[in-house]
């Protein structure tokens, strides 16, 4: 096939345009080309500024140009939106700007890591925190006591991504956050010599970091594959663990959701349980809770167990012991009756409730207040620059004096 290409003026006298034709020809065995009578119309490009027909052309061209421009704020508005609001003079933004990433050298110098340090942690959750222009580094930043990574296992390692097709060969949960928070925590205990422990923030040295892992793929295999890649930081005792009668709290705490199965986590060694489940809040009553026993003994509880989750959809804040008193005549009915985060808090597990509305700007902020008044024990956040910006806004947490 050959691919020639002619100009030809426009049937109806438009002198300020010009139309491309396509003829297809076809060479024959003998080598003579056959024009095909197809003409393929393929666009009308206006040329500026013809004698003819200045303005028009003026006017369609300064419509394409805005057009554009249009289209290109667009997506920087979009940009904007997907977490990264900013706040002026940002002091995390000043230490972290575009010439920082995560692989930065600089990142671990004697001023940002000490900044890092030194934020005011508040009850929050980073929400898909891998999404962050430098992951795990941000959430710190900002205060957040919890992120989470969604992983996916592939080829015996575990890679960072929402989904399979987002993955890429350096993005691995080893790199983004089990070894950075190893040198972190290290960091953090190289003058500890009595036996005690110090998390990530100096204002709230023994608050326990959360690590929320989200198993994208097969349950069995991948929590299999997240407990071998935990073993340096175990071998330090740097992870929270259930040692067969009461939970020894760590600088980090790891918690399995997504595919995670429960029956995996139970079967980890009940003398030295690192890995715990998100419970679900929506459904923490069950039937395998012994109310004859004291203290009740719930299915979902410390020993496997950290946090319990679920859909805002599916939230219920409001207690029943008011209004139906005289009918929870036993402990049974009176947990039922109880809100969610009064059956999670039962339980010694912190609350959370995901997809929580983001549109229109006031429905968030009164979920958020909401939440905040119901004592939420995480509220969960996309938009980081928000939480920094109101930072002792989103709840307490017992500061070190």
């Amino acid at each position: 096939m050959k691919l020639s290409s002619s100009d030809s003026a426009s049937s109806n006298g438009d002198s300020a345009a010009q139309r491309f034709r396509f003829d297809i020809e076809s060479v024959t065995g003998d080598g003579r080309a056959n024009h095909s009578q197809s003409l393929i119309r393929v666009w009308k490009i206006p040329i500026p500024l013809r004698r003819a027909s200045i303005i028009p052309d003026l006017i369609r061209n300064l419509a394409y140009i805005s057009t554009l421009v249009c289209f290109a704020l667009v997506v920087y508005i979009i940009r904007l939106k997907e977490g990264l609001v900013r706040v002026a003079n940002d002091p995390y933004d000043i230490r972290f700007g575009l010439d920082i990433d995560r692989d930065s050298q600089s990142i671990w110098d004697d001023e940002r890591q000490p900044f890092l340090h030194d934020a005011f942690p508040v009850p929050v959750h980073s929400h898909n925190d891998y999404w962050r222009r430098i992951p795990l580094f941000e959430a710190i930043g900002s205060g957040c006591i919890s992120v989470e990574a969604d992983v996916h296992l592939r080829n015996s390692d575990l890679f960072i991504g929402h989904t399979a097709r987002s993955l890429k060969k350096n993005s691995t949960l080893q790199s983004m956050y089990l070894e950075p928070l190893r040198r972190m925590i290290e960091e953090q205990n190289a003058n500890v010599t009595d036996g005690t422990w110090r998390g990530i923030f100096n204002r709230t040295p023994q608050q326990t970091f959360v690590l929320l892992v989200d198993h994208k793929t097969s349950g069995i295999e991948t929590l299999a594959e997240l407990h071998a890649q935990l073993q340096t930081l175990r071998d330090l005792d740097y992870l929270t663990y259930w040692n067969g009668s009461e939970r020894v709290m760590r600088p980090l705490t790891v918690v399995a959701t997504g595919n995670a199965p429960f029956e995996g986590v139970l079967a980890l060694d009940p003398q030295h349980r690192d890995i715990f489940w998100d419970a679900p809040l929506e459904r923490l009553p069950s039937i395998d809770d012994d109310f004859d026993s004291n203290p009740v003994r719930y299915a979902y509880n410390r020993s496997n167990s950290y946090l319990a989750s679920t859909l805002f959809q599916n939230a219920r804040l409001w207690s029943s012991h008011r209004e139906f008193a005289p009918s929870l005549d036993s402990p049974r009915l009176a947990d039922m009756g109880a809100s969610q985060i009064e059956q999670a808090r039962a339980r010694g597990l912190l609350s959370r409730y995901w997809d929580t509305p983001d549109q229109p700007p006031n429905l968030r902020e009164i979920v958020w207040r909401v939440l905040v008044d119901a004592e939420v024990d995480l509220l969960n956040m996309d938009d980081l620059g928000t939480v920094r910006a109101r930072a002792k806004g989103w709840g307490a947490i017992p500061l070190s004096t």
